[in-house]
């Protein structure tokens, strides 16, 4: 148990990227709670804001299980949050039977389904939920065949995150081109090149219920102009909103990939160019950057996670869908602290 009584100790996979920062100052927030991170890069390791801070590496998935077990026993962790989709993530998830101290995740099955694109896109399919048109290319033919029937198309990796290694083009020499220095014929997929307007659904699930959830619109990508794509995975500018029809689709989406939705579970839309939301990507097993968003408006989804995980939601308070469903604005950048606005300040500039 935790060094004090009153104290609950988090171990902080990842704790000085943008995932880990934003859980740990919610966790701050809450109150309540010791953090202590992990973490793989001298960077990250400086830019934690952790209690506790260990700076790790490892070359094969025992050597990493290893010693995050070492320092969850040293530091008395009660729980271990991984804060990104990495391979620490994905090692962690799978070895949870072996860690001293216990995760909260989606079943296996699930997790696999959800970090696998393409198998997300084939489960909400087969629910008779509208997709993207969307192919695994693993063949000329495939690609060609795609290309014929867009003028352009969206072609990205079938796991990671953060739009690293995705392109857009109207080119089939180039997206040949793009395969072929990717090493990406059978593990890219490409789709038919949709707006830019997105939004997200995050959930906090317990057991195939919902717990709490909150809709937001991204207006803006930071950086997106050094990006091939355009997609940076850095959120510039967002607002939280409400629309129930999208809630219901998001709900439908996790239910469609997850036999069990346990633990948190994102949903990302991409608006078609006639203003359909189209599911592009089910996110398992962590919060997105932007949850100290939602944790400074009073949705502090980071404690009810680790309040679920660790006393398994005993009087948690009871959210409705989308609690905040008027819209506040939250703007963000490097070696920036981010800004939270309302419309009018907002759209003052």
């Amino acid at each position: 148990m935790s060094p004090s009584s009153d104290l609950r100790t988090v171990l902080i996979v990842s704790s000085g990227d943008g995932t880990g920062l934003n859980f740990s100052r919610s966790l701050d927030l809450a109150g309540g709670y010791r953090t202590v991170g992990v973490d793989t890069t001298v960077e990250d390791f400086h830019a934690s804001e952790t209690a506790a801070r260990h700076l790790i590496s490892w070359d094969d998935p025992a050597a990493l299980v290893k010693q995050v077990n070492d320092i969850a026993e040293r530091e008395s962790a009660d729980l271990i949050y991984a804060a990104d989709t990495n391979p620490e993530l994905l090692v962690l998830a799978e070895a949870r039977d072996s860690l001293v101290a216990p995760t909260l995740l989606p079943d296996r099955d699930d997790h696999l389904r959800m970090e696998d694109k393409w198998a997300t896109h084939q489960a909400l399919q087969q629910a008779g939920i509208p997709v993207p048109d969307t192919v695994l290319v693993t063949s000329e033919s495939d690609l060609e065949e795609i290309m014929a029937r867009h003028p352009r198309v969206w072609m990205r990796r079938r796991s990671g995150s953060g739009g690293a290694g995705s392109i857009a083009t109207g080119s089939t020499p180039l997206a040949r081109a793009w395969l072929d220095e990717h090493s990406g014929w059978g593990t890219f997929t490409a789709a038919e090149n949709l707006s830019k307007r997105t939004a997200t659904l995050s959930g906090l699930w317990n057991d195939g219920e919902l717990v709490c959830s909150q809709l937001r619109e991204r207006v803006s990508w930071k950086y997106s102009t050094l990006s091939v794509s355009g997609v940076t995975g850095i959120t510039g500018a967002q607002r939280t909103f409400w629309d129930e029809d999208l809630h219901e689709l998001a709900v439908r989406c996790v239910r469609a990939v997850c036999a069990r939705p346990h633990g948190i579970i994102g949903v990302d839309f991409t608006y078609d160019h006639d203003g359909r939301a189209l599911p592009t990507e089910v996110q398992p097993a962590r919060f997105y950057s932007s949850i100290y968003f939602l944790a400074c408006l009073g949705v502090n989804m980071p404690d009810l996670y680790c309040r679920l995980a660790l006393d398994g939601g005993q009087a948690l308070p009871a959210f409705p869908p989308n609690p905040i469903r008027e819209s506040h604005y939250w703007v963000k950048s490097v070696d920036k602290l981010p800004r939270l606005l309302s419309p009018e300040e907002f759209s003052r500039g």
